[in-house]
């Protein structure tokens, strides 16, 4: 016998009717169809929310969601929080400043009280918003050689 009455022998499983358990392949890996957390209606979370999958909140979150991906407030989420995301769909209700690397959609059902900031904005008929609109350029992607005719001329020409 264990700690606090806890019984530290092995457990048996029972066996299904008519078959057998199979046993896990320790090679075998888990498939993914994508990494993707969701916060869901009965759900409140107080902190931080990070991660690089896409982040779907149908709860309520209070603090900051910082996400690597696409982060997406649907219609019956509420959030009182700093919002970042590549990309960020609201639908629901967003108390607190949004900012994308890529874009920011606000659906017809939004209600949003703070400023955004992307490159991208849509603003959808019947969304509610209040706040700033901050239109700011894509990241730069590389530096792309331009002509010498778009430069002003050849270096010949200058002199």
């Amino acid at each position: 016998m264990g700690l606090f009455g806890r019984d530290d022998r092995p457990q048996t499983v029972p066996q299904p009717a008519g078959g057998s358990i199979s046993s896990p392949d320790p090679q075998r890996q888990p498939q993914h169809h994508g990494d993707r957390t969701v916060i869901t209606d009965t759900i409140l979370v107080v902190g931080t929310v990070s991660g690089t999958g896409q982040i779907t909140v149908d709860g309520r979150v209070r603090g900051s969601i910082d996400g690597k991906n696409e982060v997406v407030i649907a219609a019956r989420g509420r959030v009182d929080a700093s919002v970042h995301g590549r990309a960020v769909v609201i639908a629901g209700k967003v108390i607190g400043d949004t900012t994308a690397d890529e874009k920011i959609e606000l659906e017809p059902t939004a209600e949003v009280d703070g400023d955004i900031t992307a490159p991208r904005i849509l603003i959808r008929d019947g969304a509610t918003f209040r706040g700033k609109v901050n239109m700011k350029p894509p990241e730069p992607r590389g530096e792309i050689a331009t002509s010498s005719a778009r430069r002003g001329g050849t270096k010949s020409d200058q002199r």
